[in-house]
């Protein structure tokens, strides 16, 4: 008995310490999800700004790497994932767990505007421009309501 009692003890202590770690993992893998869509971003940005020179594939692809992450965004915000320590603690607001559905709603926006700026794209400098307007006020209304400033 005192062994199925101290195996039952080290399998929740484990489960618990392998919950954590998860936690911790998800923060991290969104983190860099978050810093992919940046850099994809600073590329379109750049090429609208004409830091670097407009190329249609290379825009078109940027606005799709935004457009597929939000597509799985949501899932990276688990219950319980609200919170980590030191170089895993979140910028995520509360907001985003007790507004799901809107979160959820913004992030389904950003791949159907990124969607139609990656389209746009072949158009030209000044159509990609446009449609990649409506990608960065979707950024920045999610960031506005489910980011911690």
């Amino acid at each position: 008995m005192r062994m199925k009692l101290g195996l039952a003890v080290m399998l929740v202590a484990t489960t618990a310490a392998g919950l954590a770690f998860a936690q911790e993992d998800i923060i991290k893998l969104r983190q860099r999800v978050m810093d992919v869509n940046g850099q994809a971003a600073g590329v379109a940005v750049g090429m609208i700004r004409g830091s670097i020179p407009f190329d249609p594939v290379i825009a078109a692809a940027a606005a799709k790497s935004i457009a597929d992450d939000n597509s799985v965004l949501p899932d990276l915000f688990p219950p319980g994932s609200d919170k980590g320590e030191g170089d895993t603690n979140t910028k995520a607001a509360p907001t985003v767990w007790t507004d799901m559905a809107g979160f959820k709603a913004l992030s389904a926006k950003m791949v159907t505007v990124a969607t139609a700026a990656a389209a746009a794209a072949a158009n030209g400098k000044d159509a990609f421009a446009t449609a990649f307007n409506a990608v960065g006020q979707t950024c920045g209304a999610c960031h506005q309501k489910y980011r911690l400033r």
